[in-house]
């Protein structure tokens, strides 16, 4: 059950760097897009301003020529040449920063293309990491009927002290192999590894309370060679 309750979170956990990096594209791009509505909110004023100079512009002229002394011919001229500049500085202004605009929309618009890639990506990944987790679904699902069928024939007593380990320490049931319990590495006495050779009662580990059992009984290894702690069959 820990193994395949893992396995559903450690598999779809696999495509989250490339969520974070989609979702970090995602908001650099939102980001620009914000700075560039300003930007184009700012040259829709710029140009709103050089057309109320121009109209400005048109007055001065209109009264340059309509000048009649030196007073009001250089106050026109003055007022038109202001114009003029106030005009041709904000245009410059305006040039530099719509050719910036343009650069920056390049760059988004490839940006764009990077997001639509990662999404696809991501797509493809959970396409094909649906059917390991509707298998993985499936195997939990029966593995947890297995174990409740089980529970059901384990004496309540040994069920309390099972979940407790459980709680504590990560897993309640630790093999014995050679003499030593594989939860904490101890070794067990040696009255208490003959008790578990006779498969008779339910044992526990001195050291770390699991519950505890000869691995070589249950699980014989392929060489009988290979275990030098097998019991006596006489005195089994």
């Amino acid at each position: 059950m820990r193994e395949l309750e893992t396995a559903l979170v450690q598999l779809p956990a696999k495509l989250d760097p490339l969520r974070r990096d989609l979702e970090k594209l995602e908001g650099m791009l939102a980001g620009e897009r914000g700075k560039l509505s300003e930007t184009e909110n700012w040259q829709k004023g710029q140009r709103d301003y050089i057309d109320r100079e121009r109209e400005s512009l048109r007055s001065a002229q209109t009264k340059f020529q309509a000048s009649k002394n030196s007073k009001e011919f250089n106050a026109a001229s003055r007022e038109v040449e202001n114009k003029r500049k106030a005009i041709s500085d904000r245009e410059t202004e305006l040039k530099k920063v719509s050719e910036a605009t343009t650069v920056q929309v390049t760059a988004m618009s490839s940006r764009d293309a990077d997001v639509e890639g990662l999404r696809g990506e991501l797509a493809k990944g959970e396409a094909a990491m649906a059917d390991q987790l509707q298998s993985l679904r499936s195997q939990h699902a029966e593995a947890l009927t297995m174990r409740d069928t089980a529970r059901g024939q384990v004496e309540k007593q040994w069920l309390k002290i099972y979940d407790s380990l459980v709680g504590k320490r990560g897993y309640a049931v630790a093999p014995v192999i050679k003499g030593v319990c594989q939860g904490c590495h101890m070794a067990l006495p040696p009255q208490l590894n003959n008790i578990l050779a006779r498969m008779q009662s339910i044992e526990t580990c001195p050291r770390c309370g699991r519950l505890v059992y000869r691995k070589e009984l249950l699980d014989p290894p392929a060489d009988p060679a290979a275990t030098t702690d097998a019991p006596p069959t006489t005195k089994a």
